[in-house]
């Protein structure tokens, strides 16, 4: 029985590795059988030439999706990085989230990305997308005021700007709120911020920091 097979059939009689041996112990391991092999052919009967081509191609392998592996460890490690220190940035700013806006009370001034044009309108939504309040634009302060005058309760709203209903009733711009950011968290399903309203929001969504 020469060196190869006595190897080979060590390796075979082993036990099956553990799901968490590491490429790099795969990789060694490939290597080592390779050279084995070479080390201990029949000078008489050397390997097939293309049968050495085919082993040599899969070592290319090997290596190649080892260090690509490697490669995007690295990658994933620094743009994690890159988001920590980001949102690490952002805690105790405000920032701007397209969306409802809390109301507990207070008067409520939402943000638009757009002049009110004259004859505007700011028109709230409660929860469930009903209109409870539309009102001249004014100011473009809501003070909870319904449509049947009495106050609204603690909740969130979204605000809309609207144009004249006499034109049209056309849809200008949704509003939002700034808040400030208490906390970051990070997860592989996206990152979030904890508001200081109450709000947790996906950090995608910001539209502006202050």
């Amino acid at each position: 029985m020469d060196a190869v097979t006595s190897t080979t059939q060590t390796q075979s009689q082993a036990p099956a590795a553990s799901t968490n041996t590491s490429s790099v112990t795969d990789y060694e391991t490939f290597l080592t059988l390779l050279t084995a092999q070479l080390r201990n052919q029949n000078p008489l009967n050397p390997m097939e030439s293309t049968e050495f081509v085919a082993q040599l191609a899969t070592f290319t392998s090997v290596e190649q999706q080892i260090l690509t592996n490697t490669k995007l460890d690295g990658l994933t490690s620094a743009l994690r990085e890159s988001d920590v220190s980001a949102l690490g940035g952002w805690i105790g700013r405000e920032v701007a989230v397209e969306g409802p806006i809390p109301f507990n009370g207070t008067p409520v001034t939402p943000e638009f990305d757009a002049d009110a044009p004259t004859g505007a309108r700011l028109v709230v939504r409660d929860g469930l997308g009903e209109i409870v309040s539309d009102q001249p634009y004014g100011s473009g302060t809501w003070t909870g005021t319904l449509n049947n005058g009495l106050q609204a309760s603690p909740g969130t709203y979204s605000f809309e700007l609207r144009g004249p209903a006499a034109q049209g009733d056309r849809l200008i711009a949704n509003g939002y709120g700034f808040a400030t950011v208490e906390e970051a968290r990070f997860s592989p399903d996206g990152n979030s911020l904890r508001l200081s309203d109450g709000r947790d929001v996906p950090a995608s969504s910001v539209s502006a920091l202050r």
